[in-house]
């Protein structure tokens, strides 16, 4: 291995993986460092073995659209696809497929491996090398250089897992921590803190009454997630999940045991865990009057036996556990083959980044994923494929991209981390996103994959394609009868046999498209309407408290935060119009005067 390359990324999980791609795309004549502590657990499903969901496969969509790799690999390793939410209107749709976790991981590495100039380095980053507050490169054993580093450390630096009483270092079960980089942070002047999520148990499938209990089943016609799948979809054989719940038993015996489990007692010293995907002692105390919550128990892979105990997250101590899922219907004689646990974890708060993820305090280091407070393997590729493109652009010497509310998801939630300090893990949810209407899941090549080819991340053939969808989309919207697509009653079924030579999955977009026309022109007249306040820059030596007439509370948010534009000062706690209007007067000042 060299001792210079153009950019290093630290950590193989889904932020790093993404990271690497997009530099790798952007840079095919350049090297890129992959780092991380074990090469064979590169892209692989620490939690749940699931992509998408709601707000996520939004996520997903949009990282297939600026040429990522994440949907790709799920529908080349997806068990179960499902369209959620379809009793609503399409803005909220999310599409979601349980995985082979095993072939998943496997689909990742061998994506990776089809890039000559993504290097694999198998070594834990020690300390970070920096000079006059810019990045120079990482030390390993020895210095490896480099003009951009990503630093995506998922749930790894100083990561302590517990299990009732007992407590094991590790970000992830059976593998250790990044316990050196927490403390390098910090002498460079990053404010940190401390988070946990945590895990359920994954039980035996022989061990289950499994035809006993309730099916969920996928779609009967699948959709893929990427514009650019397999010739032949879905590629492996498709399965179906089980449904059980617990019982008020199980919840009583929760309740005794509640100051043993340290996700719930405040044993973790962390501030908060994850609202939207509680521990089963949170959901025991706070929705107290429920007597049951069901438990989607989910094959982790199509032939193996392990099954993903999904709704009973938990960190209680192992005769708990052992005690708790026999009470279960289906699990009277189900083996435990690992327990759940909860893990703790350090972060870098994300308001001392910008929404390129590069930080504030060190030009050319980028931080995605966990690091920043978030959840879940799509927000933290969302992110990684940000620092990937923002990297990249650094060393040309080019401005960097920020993806506005109104063009992405990913914009969304790169927004909404640099405006607020997270105190549990963030969650995208549809309704984070105000113009969601112009940001449904079929839509996100329309909206992004022009802008992904000028910047260098999608190849011929993939741009070959998105060309003639583009050309189709058009064919459809002359064939089409807007007066029938309108109609709310109109069943789709029957339009689609009205252009049954174009592929359904087209249709039904056009469709969407006539039947939403007024509220999309709406949305679209309010984006432009915002545009002039919302994208203009607010100067980097503009000083607060140079500025008449604002509140401290104003001060002082705009001093935390530094916010780059005035649409995100506008999204500051303690930030109100009034300060908007004075900070907007002393740009123009600021302008003038230089």
């Amino acid at each position: 291995m060299s001792s210079t390359v153009d950019v290093i990324v630290i950590g193989g999980g889904h932020a790093g993986v993404e990271a690497a791609w997009a530099a790798s795309s952007m840079l095919p004549e350049g090297r890129i460092a992959f780092v991380t502590m074990d090469a064979s657990t590169i892209g692989v499903m620490s939690c749940n073995p699931a992509i998408g969901g709601l707000g996520k496969g939004q996520i997903v969509r949009e990282i297939d659209a600026l040429g990522g790799v994440m949907a790709r690999a799920i529908d080349a390793t997806g068990i179960m696809f499902k369209m959620l939410n379809t009793s609503k209107g399409p803005a909220v749709w999310g599409p979601r497929a349980q995985a082979d976790k095993d072939a998943y991981k496997d689909e990742v590495q061998r994506l990776i491996a089809t890039r000559n100039n993504i290097e694999i380095i198998e070594a834990t980053v020690d300390d970070l090398i920096v000079e006059d507050e810019t990045i120079k490169g990482v030390m390993l054993d020895e210095p490896l250089f480099a003009s951009a580093v990503i630093l995506t450390t998922g749930t790894f630096m100083r990561g302590l897992m517990h299990t009732g009483e007992s407590k094991a270092q590790g970000g992830r079960v059976g593998e250790g921590s990044a316990e050196g980089i927490s403390g390098t942070l910090q002498n460079l002047g990053f404010e940190l803190g401390r988070l946990k999520t945590g895990t359920p148990p994954r039980l035996s499938k022989a061990s289950i009454d499994w035809d006993s209990l309730p099916s969920q089943v996928g779609d009967a016609s699948p959709v893929p997630f990427s514009d650019f799948p397999a010739d032949s979809f879905p590629v492996l054989k498709q399965v179906d999940c089980r449904i059980t719940s617990t019982t008020e038993d199980m919840h009583a015996l929760i309740r005794e045991n509640l100051e043993r489990a340290p996700m719930y007692s405040g044993a973790i010293d962390a501030e908060s865990g994850p609202r939207y995907c509680p521990s089963i002692e949170d959901k025991v105390v706070r929705f107290a009057e429920r007597s049951a919550h069901h438990v989607f128990l989910e094959p982790e892979t199509i032939d193996g036996d392990s099954i993903y105990c999904n709704g009973i997250s938990t960190s209680l101590p192992a005769d708990v556990q052992e005690q708790l899922i026999p009470m279960m219907d289906g699990c009277a004689n189900a083996e435990i083959l690992q327990l759940g646990y909860a893990v703790e974890y350090d972060i870098v708060r994300p308001h001392q980044i910008n929404a390129t993820c590069e930080t504030k305090l060190v030009k050319g280091l980028y931080l995605a994923g966990q690091i920043n407070g978030t959840s879940g393997y799509e927000e933290a590729a969302g992110q990684g494929l940000v620092a990937g493109i923002n990297a990249v652009l650094s060393i040309r010497g080019e401005e960097q991209v920020m993806f506005g509310r109104d063009k992405a998801y990913i914009g969304v939630m790169m927004d909404d981390l640099v405006t607020t300090t997270p105190i549990e893990p963030y969650r995208m949810f549809t309704s984070r996103a105000e113009h969601r209407l112009l940001l449904r899941a079929d839509n996100a090549d329309e909206r992004l994959t022009s802008h992904a080819r000028e910047l260098g991340l999608i190849c011929d053939a993939r741009w070959d394609a998105y060309e003639t969808r583009m050309q189709t989309l058009d064919e459809i919207r002359t064939a089409i009868n807007p007066v029938n697509a309108k109609k709310s009653d109109y069943p789709v079924e029957e339009i689609q046999d009205e252009l049954s030579a174009f592929p359904p999955r087209l249709v039904h977009r056009v469709v969407s498209d006539i039947r939403y026309e007024g509220y999309i022109k709406r949305q679209h007249a309010e984006v432009k309407r915002q545009a002039k306040t919302e994208n203009r820059k607010v100067p980097a030596g503009l000083c607060p408290k140079s500025i008449a007439g604002l509140r401290n509370e104003a001060v002082e948010s705009l001093e935390t935060y530094k916010p780059t534009t005035l649409g995100q000062a506008s999204r500051l706690a303690g930030i109100t119009p009034a300060d908007i209007t004075l900070i907007s007067i002393a740009i123009e000042r600021f302008h003038q005067h230089q």
